[in-house]
């Protein structure tokens, strides 16, 4: 990477009179963005292919049948994250996909101890700082099933409703599915997010734990200048973010002064359990 000379390396005030600069001369791309019945068909054809290509893993870790890759991973103490299917974004109708999976092996960690962080939605703030200001559980239903609101920091302020269902393969290993049911960009509507899907893996070994996370993430067309400021400036970048969300994991396991409330007892029992629409019905919820 070639360092750019102290006097030319744009602040952050700079690059925010560029953004502003790029927004103007393009108001139209940054105008509020309805999600378009096609690219809501898209995107749940694209779902359908993740969930299927995930199904028919004959290993439940991407470390599992990696061994460079667990190498890093448990020797190097290393972050992974790594396109899912090919270069992101992938271009659908009016629209941009991103497709990310990211590993991290925590020593010492436990199985128990990372459920009940990744499930005490009351407390997102306080272990993911970096990215969400609030959160709130909403609803659960028996050990497995949580509809719960969150309010992201970047790239705007958006409210995320999402459905998750967790399930216990075995006495170690753990596994998830959480939908965004509903987003709203508080003050504004430019397309920042418009659907957030993620998929995730917990696995305990005699040495600690594997967490591996996939996000497949949606959001509206930015010009080619835009977005690489946006990526900058207002964090328009999943793959970032799925990298600080495995670091504020590790970082929560990892620190024995926090403790995880887990779900609350008596909590209002959820609805039925949402599902991405079908790609062959040409509809989405």
């Amino acid at each position: 990477m070639i360092e750019m000379p102290e006097t030319k390396r744009p602040t952050q005030l700079a690059a925010w009179i560029l953004l502003l600069g790029v927004s103007v001369c393009a108001p139209a791309r940054l105008r509020a963005q309805e999600l378009k019945p096609e690219t809501a068909h898209a995107f749940d054809c694209y779902v359908q292919s993740v969930e299927a290509r995930l199904d028919a893993r004959k290993v439940f870790l991407a470390a599992d049948a990696d061994a460079s890759l667990n190498e890093r991973l448990v020797r190097g103490q290393r972050i992974e994250t790594f396109p899912a299917n090919g270069p992101n974004p992938h271009k659908l109708p009016a629209a941009h996909l991103y497709d990310w999976v990211g590993s991290v092996f925590i020593p010492a960690g436990t199985a128990d101890r990372t459920i009940r962080l990744l499930q005490d939605y009351d407390h997102r703030a306080q272990f993911f700082g970096d990215m969400v200001s609030e959160s709130k559980l909403a609803c659960r239903s028996g050990e497995g099933h949580f509809q719960y609101s969150m309010v992201l920091k970047e790239p705007a302020r958006i409210e995320v409703q999402s459905d998750v269902v967790w399930e216990r393969v075995d006495a170690r290993r753990w596994r998830c599915h959480s939908y965004s049911t509903s987003l709203r960009e508080i003050g504004s509507n430019h397309g920042y997010l418009l659907r957030l899907y993620s998929y995730w893996r917990v696995a305990e070994v005699a040495k600690g734990i594997y967490v591996e996370g996939e996000t497949v993430s949606l959001s509206g067309e930015f010009g080619a200048m835009t977005r690489a400021f946006g990526s900058m400036v207002l964090g328009i970048n999943p793959e970032k973010t799925l990298r600080h969300s495995l670091t504020s994991i590790r970082e929560s396991v990892l620190n024995q002064n926090l403790q995880f409330a887990g779900p609350p007892a008596g909590s209002p029992a959820c609805g039925d359990i949402f599902h991405p629409a079908s790609c062959e019905a040409g509809q989405s919820k």
